[in-house]
């Protein structure tokens, strides 16, 4: 052994015996046992080495429990949660991720009467509904890292399931197929933290002919966010203008308006959540729409929606419908 070490064990054991708390004195004890000199130094050196970044305080029985750092990061919101959750599903192939609510209404009752000047059949007011939606990335950082251009197709379907006498048809599907820029963001404005911008070419129709043909094409601006368990979307959005020959709808603006507003809230093991609609316009159009939603078992959500106003499907836009539904759901807006 050196000159140096040698004298390095004569002040360094001292120094740590007096400075040490009675806890470690049986550890102290045993490095002194050690006969060889490079093994009883090491062992002192590993009693010597400096705590970790997690602090212990004492707490009122006495006994030392852990902190965390000072500088440790707040508790994700939901909408980060979720954020995270689909970036782990962004490389594989066999996930497809969740975009809007998948969801059925096994029964779903409208107080108003179903137009039937359009069907060939008398609908009943009680029927079906469901939703089936995903998303997924076609190309990871155009623009940087968090970028990414997406695809998204939500299908919105009404079932006359109980409607035996015409042979249960589907009274309206709704297609949705959208695609744009997705930009994950990290931005604090007025309380809340904004965590998405999303770009979107969106194409809405329900594949009909004639006199129930319904479409129209949208570019649309969407920003989320979140504080904590409370999260929201708000999107405004520009019609692309069609000729008059081909418009099946143009007063569609009238009763959807420019935009929606999305607000979520988890409320302990359950949902709750809102989508409202406005034209902003003198002659006042609109729609809201509720949801609840709770486990129900491990793969499932017991689910309740409430809806009021126009838009709830293209070949009823310009109808003014109040409907009360129950059912299931796979999953939420987070």
């Amino acid at each position: 052994m050196s000159f140096f070490e040698k004298n390095r064990l004569n002040w360094f054991i001292p120094a740590l015996i007096w400075m040490a708390p009675s806890a470690f004195a049986d550890e102290i004890t045993t490095c002194r046992e050690i006969k060889a000199d490079s093994a009883r130094l090491a062992c002192f050196d590993a009693l010597a080495k400096p705590a970790s970044s997690i602090t212990a305080t004492q707490d009122p029985s006495g006994e030392a429990t852990k902190q965390p750092p000072s500088d440790a990061p707040a508790t994700p919101g939901v909408l980060t949660e979720r954020i995270e959750s689909q970036k782990k599903a962004d490389d594989n192939p066999f996930l497809i991720k969740a975009y809007k609510p998948n969801y059925i209404l096994l029964g779903a009752y409208t107080t108003n009467r179903l137009a039937s000047d359009v069907y060939d059949f008398k609908p009943q007011n009680t029927e079906a509904k469901f939703q089936l939606s995903f998303q997924f990335n076609w190309w990871d950082h155009p623009f940087g890292k968090n970028t990414a251009f997406y695809f998204g197709y939500s299908q919105l379907s009404f079932w006359q399931v109980y409607n035996s006498s015409v042979s249960s048809p589907f009274r309206e599907t709704n297609y949705e197929p959208e695609i744009g820029l997705d930009l994950t963001t990290d931005t604090h404005l007025a309380g809340l933290d904004f965590r998405k911008v999303r770009m979107s070419f969106i194409h809405q129709s329900n594949g009909q002919g004639g006199l129930r043909s319904r479409s129209w094409n949208r570019l649309a601006l969407q920003t989320g966010f979140e504080r904590g368990d409370f999260a929201g979307s708000l999107r405004g959005w520009y019609r692309i203008p069609e000729s008059r020959a081909t418009d099946d709808n143009p007063d569609i603006t009238d009763y959807l308006g420019y935009g929606d507003l999305t607000l979520g809230y988890k409320l302990g093991t359950g949902t709750v959540s809102a989508t409202l609609r406005n034209n902003l316009k003198s002659q006042n159009r609109g729609s809201v729409e509720l949801n609840y939603s709770f486990p129900f078992n491990k793969h499932v959500q017991a689910y309740v929606q409430y809806f009021n106003g126009y838009g709830e499907s293209l070949i009823d836009y310009n109808r003014s419908i109040n409907r009360i539904g129950i059912g299931f759901s796979l999953n939420n807006w987070f």
